[in-house]
């Protein structure tokens, strides 16, 4: 009876461990058919996906064999599915300039060297040539090493197409844009030489205003002696080159006519002539006469002011009586002609300037150095090309032609017909040594045609021949040979030397170039 009961009880066990590995395995199954209904259903998706995404699907295995090819593969690339599983894709895919170099890649992309991502040329079916850019996958095997490769492609040549486009587009609005930029700096810097134009013109305007309120002491230089046409030989000489030009002269014998008939031969003549009277002007404002200053530089600047050499930028400044300019401007006189460059009263900025520079002065440059009152390099920077103008008293056969043309003048002027000038009077004036020159006649001139009644100059003048002179019949021939005999004295001691320090221009206290002058009036030569 224990037998049996003990018999039961076994079978009763083994059935309950039946039971459970029963209900087990119903789990293990129901569990094995959800996995396989997962798997069914990604696989579903993945084929939906495969089917219809907008990508052309490939996979391929280690050979390069295409094993996958879906519908958008087909339209990019034109080749059904049945022309291309089983081959390798260097036969229709790749063209052949790139096979190589896609080789290269596959390798590298295989082992891991390389991202999955990359842009290729590819051709379709009918030869044309496609950008596509792939991104791939690898697919791993239950060893562990890659099985297969999926590669997603991407048609971007329109894209390429259009980039370039843009890339072109943009390179060109960016030349547009530099060459609008270069525009606009020309056109700031053509306004910038518009608006300098202008403050020229302005200053040109305001200083030939003032210029008009001055009476020249006539319109043009007037004489046919040899003398006269010696110094229009040189000006006409000098007239077209920019050199520094020093005229000498006594007072009133037309210097500023010299330099005003060479600034009006020059290539300068359309620009007014700048005149600066060194005499004139007091010694505390010269200087930003002739350089300008700046605003507050100095008590009373209540604004900058353009000097004369900045006015005559580009034309040419008339020094008059440059012998009278302070010792301490004449260093920066000097800077200007060597540099051309200074700068205003009151600024540290340099100013460049192209000027020509012509001076005069009635005074012996030589002398004043020797006194210390001026510059011996300033001297040989100014005395580059020296014209002497000659004294009234060394042009007698001038005379007629002036007298004539200031009587016309002031008749003018003052509303009288005066007609005739007596041979008397003729011979007066030209007998008479003018110490004040042309000027000195222009004013006796005027003042016989104010005096005047009738149509015959009427001279009020007491024009007194020199005391050293002795009044005879032929006074003008009898101070030709007083000059005559003092020039020869003094060159037959000076053994005929004539320039130099002891030479006889330097006794006589003539320039040479006027002394060679009058030995040829006088006839004088050398046997």
């Amino acid at each position: 009876m224990k037998d049996q009961d003990k018999t039961k009880e076994q079978l009763i066990h083994e059935l309950e461990n039946l039971r459970q590995r029963v209900v087990k395995h119903e789990a293990a199954l129901k569990a094995e058919k959800r996995a396989m209904e997962g798997l069914r259903k990604s696989e579903k998706r993945y084929h939906t996906v495969y089917t219809i995404a907008p990508l052309a699907f490939v996979t391929w295995d280690l050979e390069c064999r295409v094993t996958g090819w879906n519908d958008q593969a087909k339209n990019l690339f034109g080749w059904s599915q049945e022309e291309v599983l089983g081959r390798s894709f260097f036969d229709f895919l790749i063209p052949d300039s790139a096979r190589i170099m896609v080789d290269q890649v596959v390798k590298q992309l295989l082992t891991g060297k390389l991202p999955s991502y990359g842009v290729n040329q590819n051709l379709t079916k009918s030869g044309e040539k496609v950008l596509c850019e792939w991104n791939n996958a690898m697919l791993y095997g239950s060893d562990g090493n890659v099985a297969e490769v999926i590669s997603l492609a991407l048609d971007i040549t329109e894209k390429k197409r259009i980039e370039d486009v843009l890339r072109r587009t943009n390179a060109e609005l960016e030349q547009e844009v530099a060459e609008h930029k270069q525009t606009e700096e020309e056109l700031r810097m053509a306004l910038k030489e518009i608006e300098k134009l202008k403050e020229q013109l302005q200053a040109d305007y305001t200083y030939l205003r003032e210029e008009i309120k001055l009476e020249h002491n006539f319109n043009e230089i007037i004489g046919e002696s040899n003398a006269l046409k010696y110094v229009l030989f040189k000006i006409e000489q000098i007239a077209h080159i920019d050199t520094t030009v020093l005229v000498l002269g006594e007072t009133g014998t037309g210097k500023e006519l010299v330099a005003r008939a060479i600034h009006n031969m020059s290539p300068r003549k359309n620009r007014p002539l700048v005149k600066v009277d060194c005499a004139t002007l007091p010694s505390n404002l010269i200087e930003s006469e002739l350089f300008g200053h700046e605003k507050g530089s100095f008590t009373g600047s209540q604004e900058r002011t353009i000097g004369r050499f900045e006015l005559a930028d580009g034309s040419t400044i008339f020094l008059d009586e440059i012998g009278e300019l302070p010792l301490e401007l004449q260093s920066k006189l000097l800077r200007v002609i060597q540099d051309g460059e200074f700068e205003r009263i009151g600024s540290s900025t340099p100013i460049k300037v192209d000027v020509r520079i012509i001076a005069a002065t009635n005074r012996n440059l030589e002398n004043e150095i020797r006194k210390g009152n001026f510059r011996q390099d300033l001297w040989y920077r100014l005395n580059v090309f020296p014209i002497t103008v000659p004294p009234l008293r060394q042009r007698a056969e001038d005379m007629p032609l002036l007298v004539n043309a200031f009587v016309n003048k002031f008749s003018k002027k003052v509303g009288k017909a005066i007609e005739k000038v007596t041979q008397e009077n003729m011979e007066i004036l030209k007998s008479y040594t003018w110490p004040g020159n042309v000027r000195e006649l222009q004013n006796v001139i005027e003042r016989a045609v104010i005096n005047t009644q009738g149509p015959t100059l009427c001279i009020t003048d007491n024009l007194e021949v020199p005391l050293e002179v002795e009044p005879t019949t032929t006074p003008r021939k009898h101070l030709k040979i007083v000059e005559h005999d003092c020039i020869l004295t003094v060159l037959e001691e000076t053994k005929w030397k004539i320039e130099g320090k002891d030479g006889a221009a330097a006794v006589l206290g003539l320039n040479p170039s006027t002394l060679r002058s009058r030995m040829r009036n006088l006839g004088i030569r050398r046997k």
